[in-house]
């Protein structure tokens, strides 16, 4: 086992603690952030917060926006990687995006993800495009494999879509705006799985995809 371990002076050994080191002060910024806003936030409130020196702050990120741009795109790499994708050879189109509309919303209404959407829309005044950047980053990679599905049945002739992109894009954002009353709300009543259900299908109606048969006109 320790023979495996690369030697002090490796390269590898240096990016790894270089990577933990990012981590450990992007955890410490998330807290202070998450506390005071962006505007409120200071460097030194998050080296103290981070157990780092403020040489070593800078060391990792240039400033403040530096680090609130990288705290976010973090917290988005970790929303994608908790978003699933549709079954490509799932034949009803309807079920097929019943079941990620779902999956997207417990995402979305996520108490981490919820905290994360509250930090962007408190620095839009300072990144006026910092919303669609990370709808983008977050639910970009969605969008694209929900038009891939839509795209195959459209071939296959199970459903009539003129524009895949803009329908999966319009279906990923009404979710969206869904889990947003999350953000508005410090305590909704707790949404059930029949009450995303719910949503959805009237999102699938909205969308003329039928949730009762396969063709859609």
């Amino acid at each position: 086992m320790h023979g495996n371990i690369p030697p002090a002076g490796d390269g590898r050994t240096a990016d790894l603690r270089s990577i933990l080191k990012k981590r450990q002060i992007l955890d410490g910024a998330r807290q202070v952030f998450l506390l005071n806003g962006y505007a409120e936030a200071s460097m030194d409130e998050i080296a103290v917060q981070a157990g780092v020196s403020k040489g070593t702050l800078y060391n990792h990120f240039d400033s403040k926006d530096d680090l609130f741009r990288s705290l976010i795109g973090a917290e988005a790499g970790c929303i994608i990687r908790e978003l699933p994708s549709p079954d490509l050879e799932d034949p009803n189109s309807a079920a097929a995006l019943r079941q990620i509309g779902i999956a997207i919303l417990k995402v979305m209404e996520a108490p981490a993800t919820v905290a994360t959407l509250r930090l962007v829309i408190g620095a839009l005044g300072r990144f006026p495009r910092l919303g669609e950047e990370f709808f983008t980053q977050t639910l970009g990679p969605t969008v694209e494999r929900i038009a891939e599905y839509l795209d195959i049945h459209v071939a296959a002739g199970s459903i009539q879509i003129q524009d895949t992109h803009s329908t999966a894009e319009q279906f990923a954002r009404w979710c969206l705006a869904h889990a947003m009353e999350r953000v508005l709300m410090p305590n909704p009543p707790c949404q059930m799985e029949a009450d995303c259900s719910a949503w959805v299908e009237q999102v699938l109606r909205a969308l003329s995809i039928s949730t009762g048969t396969h063709k859609h006109v």
